[in-house]
């Protein structure tokens, strides 16, 4: 029985553990300004008078399911959520609540922009 354990490897350093939490390394910014959604008027327009339609298409380029489109109150947060942490952009769930809240337009249009911006849609 010695013999079997003669050529094991012996652990002589421990592995570490990094406690790094990714949702804290939030460095960036945005590169389109919320309120900067009047650039292009036709798109404006759009967003404004089909919020829903427009969701819709912001639903497909981030890889969602075009029913969550649905519920336009709760759909909006949660895709800029989901924007901010895959491009690491500063910010929390309540100013995204409450940018939505104030101006679901514009958060829809800056978010599209900010996309096509970086080249992701």
């Amino acid at each position: 029985m010695a013999s079997s354990f003669a050529n094991a490897n012996v652990v002589t350093v421990q592995p570490t553990y990094s406690k790094t939490n990714p949702f804290k390394e939030l460095n960036g910014n945005w590169n389109v300004g919320l309120f900067d959604c009047c650039t292009d008027v036709s798109k404006c327009c759009y967003v404004f008078w089909c919020t829903p339609c427009y969701c819709c298409s912001l639903a497909s380029k981030l890889d969602e399911s075009i029913w969550s489109c649905c519920c336009v109150g709760y759909a909006l947060p949660m895709y800029r959520m989901k924007v901010r942490s895959i491009l690491k952009i500063q910010g929390d769930t309540f100013s995204d609540h409450c940018a939505v809240l104030w101006c679901p337009c514009c958060v829809a249009l800056q978010m599209d922009n900010e996309l096509k911006v970086r080249n992701i849609a």
